[in-house]
């Protein structure tokens, strides 16, 4: 029979009380620089229109990736597509402008501003350089974009070797022997701990 490490666990409940730190922090507070793989978080920008051609919007589309030096592309949930050129200029393709998830889009100062209403138009090409972006935080943000705040992981981390050792405890046949208020203390800290441990491993995915 495995001995209760009940010093341990209550050090480990007094550390998880002791965390001062906050659990998830906005993304924006950790990454102040914005570059080509995060520029669609929490930034302000005005794009200038690209006029359209007579060969219809989606192929002029097809014609600035080809003919431009990418650097990335994707496409985002809502439908809009990208092109990051290696000089930072960022080309857009959407039918919407103005409140973006947790940006402030607009196309040549034009767009609906409310986050709250999704409106749609015809499909328009936008054209920005990252230099031009800025941070901008509205008020009510996505949930999305917080994060683990990396000082909380790291100050919760010793509490995985725990969690380890009352599994053991927890899968040996002797435990259904145990005192009651024996396996409360190993089943409830057990069940505590492991919710942090959840927390961490998620956020690694």
């Amino acid at each position: 029979m495995m001995r209760i490490p009940r010093k341990l666990i209550s050090e480990t409940k007094a550390l998880i009380h002791s965390i001062n730190c906050q659990k998830f922090i906005h993304y924006r507070e950790l990454y102040k620089d914005i570059d080509h793989t995060n520029f669609q978080i929490s930034t302000k920008a005005d794009f200038k229109r690209v006029p359209r051609k007579n060969k219809g919007i989606l192929k002029q589309w097809d014609l600035i990736k080809k003919t431009s030096k990418i650097k990335y592309f994707y496409n985002s949930k809502s439908g809009s597509q990208y092109i990051i050129t290696k000089e930072d200029e960022i080309y857009r393709l959407a039918d919407h402008w103005g409140a973006v998830a947790s940006c402030e889009w607009t196309l040549e100062g034009e767009g609906n501003l409310n986050p709250m209403v999704f409106e749609t138009g015809p499909l328009e090409i936008g054209k920005a350089n990252l230099k031009d972006f800025e941070l901008f935080l509205r008020k009510y943000l996505p949930r999305k974009d917080y994060i683990l705040n990396p000082e909380w992981k790291e100050k919760i981390e010793p509490v995985r070797a725990v969690v380890e050792k009352l599994a053991l405890i927890k899968a040996q046949e002797a435990f259904k022997n145990y005192k009651v208020q024996d396996k409360i203390l190993v089943g409830e800290s057990f069940g505590e701990f492991r919710k942090q441990i959840r927390d961490l491993e998620n956020s690694n995915k």
